[in-house]
């Protein structure tokens, strides 16, 4: 019997990666006059079964809590933007963070962290934008030049349903995973998306005629 296969490696005959049991314990069946014998053609026997870390790490990833992002503009979201003047994009630095969760069995248990890294925006008019990070948030006294994540609408939203764009945002997360037995490394990114009604109106300048 094995009592601890973090201590005493047990190793699959055929990759020659090391094997973990929910407890730790291998047990071997002994019988009088013979010694060991197999048991369904394997001598050792993992004690509450065998533990997969890499499937543990796609159930870590399958429960981990990510909301969808906040979406940010500048003119604000919750007004009007406008056609011909740069509209900033970002999303809220708050939801901009290492999402993580881990899933075990007995002793065994995996970790998986998702990093945001990329933002593509759907400006709803036919135009997009690819952002690396979150964007930058617009200040009073920020320079048109200060971020890369803007869009300039050419047109108004008035002749579409509702009178809107659709804006969308969707987040690249790569993701990682580790374990305390074997394994670890990347796993396929994920994204998370949400999307604003945007009304998109046009400034409306008021002349004056000069002379007596």
């Amino acid at each position: 019997m094995i009592e601890d296969d973090f201590e005493f490696g047990i190793y699959d005959v055929d990759t020659l990666e090391t094997q973990h049991s929910a407890t730790g314990r291998w047990l071997e069946r002994w019988c009088p006059g013979v010694g060991a014998v197999a048991v369904d053609g394997f001598f050792l026997i993992p004690e509450g079964g065998l533990v997969d870390p890499h499937q543990l790490a796609l159930d870590a990833l399958a429960s981990v809590q990510i909301a969808p992002p906040a979406i940010r503009t500048s003119p604000s979201e919750n007004g009007r933007l406008y056609v011909q003047v740069p509209t900033w994009l970002w999303l809220d630095s708050t939801w901009w963070q290492t999402y993580e969760a881990t899933a075990n069995t007995g002793r065994v248990w995996s970790t998986v962290r998702a990093t945001p890294v990329a933002t593509t925006w759907e400006l709803g008019d036919g135009g997009s934008v690819s952002c690396r990070g979150p964007g930058t948030p617009w200040r009073p006294g920020s320079s048109e030049g200060a971020s890369s994540c803007t869009h300039t609408y050419r047109s108004s939203s008035a002749t579409r349903p509702g009178g809107t764009f659709n804006l969308e945002a969707t987040v690249t997360l790569e993701v990682s995973w580790t374990s305390n037995a074997a394994g670890g490394g990347a796993l396929p990114a994920i994204t998370r998306s949400s999307t604003l009604d945007v009304e998109v109106g046009e400034i409306q300048a008021i002349g004056t005629r000069g002379g007596r």
